[in-house]
């Protein structure tokens, strides 16, 4: 599930990892179309951006997750209908997300292995992609190899750091921002070297300065709050998680808030509140029992703070709001 803004108007986008089902729901209309020809097995679902009613999409990664037939695909409406095509095939494909401030629209994806023998095989590390878009689209949907190295490559997503939006990407080998270099080459800069499943950041004691926030490790069972001290990240807080999955970072009534999810016993969508981070002083509010979270992300919309959450277990994309 995703909540983005396309055309200037706020839809949820919504897709089963089963089923070939794809859905848009409209925050002003309320009302739900229908993606047609869509396969199933989405992992991601993101606008184009400066392109209205053009979207595009990881599918094919369906359970048990080896994802040999996972692939790019692209959504575009035309006339009062959405046409869908496999835009690229794409083995193990996982997230796709467009790298901020680039002149040209560059799409990033990531496969989260080179090759999978069986669920549990991660032997061979994920790859880092870029697919560069030219005004009317993508005209040959080539992909870049542009890193080879990060196992477990799972985490990924733009996010507000210190004032400047930066795309990040996580695994084993840790936390790695992706700029434009030299001659429009991509660079991978480290920012934090530790195992990490998914991340955010945001400012939780109203300093200015963004603390990270993490799931560690891969599906972890542990999320874990830090502050940048003299260049360095110090943990602050732990809290536990079962089967940490799903982690975002926002202002829901005001204040600062982080949500995860918990796709073991519990299945707790869960809510955390900063007091005071030097004293340890985070409360916990249960959003739902049983909801087994997979995504989820705190938004707002037209004056009113919501949190979205994609709950693998009822089988429901869920909107609560403040």
């Amino acid at each position: 599930a995703n909540a983005f803004v396309d055309g200037g108007r706020n839809f949820v986008g919504a897709g089963s990892e089963t089923e070939p089902v794809v859905k848009l729901y409209d925050m002003a209309s309320g009302k739900t179309e229908s993606l047609n020809d869509c396969p199933g097995g989405m992992m991601s679902l993101i606008p184009v951006p400066g392109q209205p009613r053009n979207l595009v999409s990881v599918m094919g990664l369906f359970p048990p997750f080896l994802g040999k037939g996972a692939g790019l695909f692209s959504h575009q409406k035309k006339g009062d209908s959405w046409e869908t095509s496999r835009a690229m095939d794409l083995p193990f494909a996982h997230r796709c997300e467009f790298l901020p401030a680039s002149e040209k629209n560059i799409l990033i994806a990531a496969s989260v292995s080179k090759f999978k023998e069986n669920p549990a095989d991660w032997s061979k590390p994920g790859e880092l992609y870029a697919i560069r878009m030219g005004e009317e689209g993508f005209p040959s949907w080539r992909a870049e190899v542009i890193d080879s190295s990060i196992i477990r490559n799972h985490g990924m997503g733009r996010y507000q750091v210190d004032g400047e939006e930066v795309l990040c990407v996580s695994g084993v080998e840790g936390i790695f921002s992706i700029t434009p270099g030299a001659s429009g080459s991509l660079r991978l800069n480290p920012l934090f070297q530790k195992e990490v499943s998914e991340l955010s950041f945001i400012d939780l004691d109203g300093d200015g300065q963004s603390e990270l926030i993490t799931i560690e490790p891969f599906h972890g069972n542990v999320l874990n709050m830090y502050k940048r001290v003299n260049g360095d990240w110090k943990l602050k807080f732990s809290a536990h998680l079962s089967f940490g999955h799903g982690l975002s970072s926002g202002l829901f009534n005001g204040a600062p808030v982080v949500l995860a999810g918990n796709r073991r016993d519990s299945m707790n969508l869960e809510m955390f509140t900063v007091n005071n981070l030097d004293k340890d002083l985070v409360d916990k509010h249960v959003i739902e029992e049983g909801a087994g979270p997979t995504q989820n992300q705190v938004f707002s919309f037209e004056g009113r703070d919501f949190l979205l959450s994609a709950n693998q277990k009822k089988i429901e994309i869920d909107l609560y709001s403040g």
